[in-house]
C-alpha cells in the first residue's frame, strides 16, 4: 500500500476521532441541565449571561452535528473548517483563562461530571486541530462527498 493511501486512511480516522469526540461532547452538555453547562461558560468571564445562556443552547447541539457530519464525511471541506474554528475558539478561551489566572474548576469541555485542568484541555486540543488539519488535507477519498461526486460525475456521461 502506498504512502498516500495509508494517510488518506489515517486521516480519515482522524476526522471519525474528532467527530467521536465532537459528538460524545455535544452529547453530554445537552443531556445535563442547562444550568451548569452555563456555569462552565461564565466561569471564564468572557460574557454575560444572556450570552452565555444562548451558547449553551446552540453549541452542544452545534458539535453534535458538526460530529455527525465529519463522520459521515458530508460537506467535509466546510465541516473540517467549522470543527478547525470551533477548537482554535476553544483555545483562545482556555489560553485567555490561563493568562489572567481564573480558577476554571470545570472547562466545560464534556459536561460538569468530567473535567480535566486547562492546561491538559489546551493541549489536547492542539492534538485535535493538527488531527483536523490533516482531514481537511487528506480524507476527503473516504467521505460521501466523494461517492457523491463520483455518483454525478458518472451519471454524467
Amino acid at each position: 500500500m502506498s504512502f498516500e493511501k495509508r494517510r488518506e486512511i489515517v486521516s480519515f480516522l482522524m476526522r471519525a476521532m474528532v467527530g467521536a469526540v465532537l459528538i460524545y461532547s455535544g452529547y453530554i452538555k445537552i443531556s445535563e441541565p442547562l444550568e451548569s453547562f452555563i456555569s462552565s461558560i461564565l466561569s471564564y468571564k468572557v460574557v454575560g449571561e444572556n450570552i452565555a445562556y444562548y451558547s449553551a443552547l446552540i453549541l452542544p447541539w452545534a458539535e453534535v452535528y458538526i460530529g455527525v457530519l465529519l463522520i459521515l464525511g458530508l460537506f467535509t471541506n466546510w465541516m473540517t473548517k467549522a470543527a478547525f474554528l470551533l477548537f482554535c475558539f476553544f483555545e483562545i478561551l482556555l489560553l485567555q483563562a490561563m493568562i489572567r489566572g481564573l480558577e476554571v474548576v470545570n472547562c466545560g469541555c464534556f459536561g460538569s461530571k468530567h473535567s480535566n485542568p486547562i492546561g491538559v484541555e489546551f493541549a489536547l486540543n492542539l492534538i485535535w486541530l493538527f488531527f483536523i488539519f490533516m482531514a481537511y488535507k487528506y480524507s476527503y477519498h473516504f467521505s460521501l462527498d466523494k461517492f457523491i461526486e463520483k455518483k454525478y460525475n458518472s451519471n454524467e456521461k
